[in-house]
């Protein structure tokens, strides 16, 4: 029987930088669906759910490419939403989209954390210590600190956005990165991508890891 997985996204879907990159994973005869918690909303009610609290931030891609910045709080309850959605539909699996933290939603239907699974994967790997950690936007220091905090882990936090993005930007982190004394380098976002990663890895000597990768080959054990 052909199971169904669902990706949700904090921004609006279909999500072109997303899907290809993840079917190289999951079964040919797998059937994917999107939804994004911005879907039916237009530019000026978007622009209206800017962040009144810069440091609870989150980061995601519209439709157009462009990217989008979301107070948590709005992004939870939204979420929440299209998961109460997804009860009523034909759907096995659900995949979060995002990498930021989240407590656990009301569903019936499994949900894919990718903070957790990014969390464990990265504490399997390289146990404590520093990390560097690269996210869209530096107001997201503060919370992607004390999410690593809770893995076990100290971080360097440095911002290069995969949405509008700028490949000296990410250049100059790499290459402020390898002066740390970190492990390795984290990309903790769902938009950065394998070619951003061989990017840094001409200008830094640390690990790379790309959050997506993680979540996607994870995943993909599954079903």
């Amino acid at each position: 029987m052909k199971k169904t997985l669902c990706i949700l996204t904090i921004g609006q879907s279909p999500r072109a930088d997303m899907i290809p990159a993840i079917t190289k994973y999951l079964p040919k005869n797998l059937r994917l669906i999107e939804k994004g918690i911005l879907d039916d909303l237009s530019t000026s009610e978007i622009e209206a759910l800017a962040p009144v609290d810069r440091k609870k931030t989150l980061v995601s891609r519209l439709r157009d490419g462009s990217s989008v910045t979301l107070g948590k709080q709005f992004v939870v309850s939204a979420l929440q939403r299209l998961i109460d959605e997804c009860q009523t539909e034909d759907i096995d699996t659900i995949l979060l989209a995002c990498t930021g933290k989240f407590d656990l939603f009301e569903s019936d239907i499994p949900i894919v954390y990718p903070d957790y699974l990014l969390s464990h994967v990265v504490k399997g790997l390289f146990k404590e210590g520093e990390l560097g950690i690269v996210v869209p936007l530096l107001e997201q220091s503060q919370s992607i600190t004390e999410k690593w905090d809770d893995a076990g882990f100290t971080c360097s936090v440095l911002a290069s956005s995969p949405y509008d993005f700028k490949s000296e930007n990410l250049i100059n982190v790499a290459k402020e990165m390898d002066k740390l004394p970190v492990t390795a380098i984290v990309l903790d976002c769902m938009g950065y991508t394998d070619e951003m990663k061989k990017i840094m890895v001409e200008y830094t000597t640390k690990p790379v890891l790309v959050a997506r990768n993680v979540v996607f080959s994870s995943l993909a054990e599954m079903l």
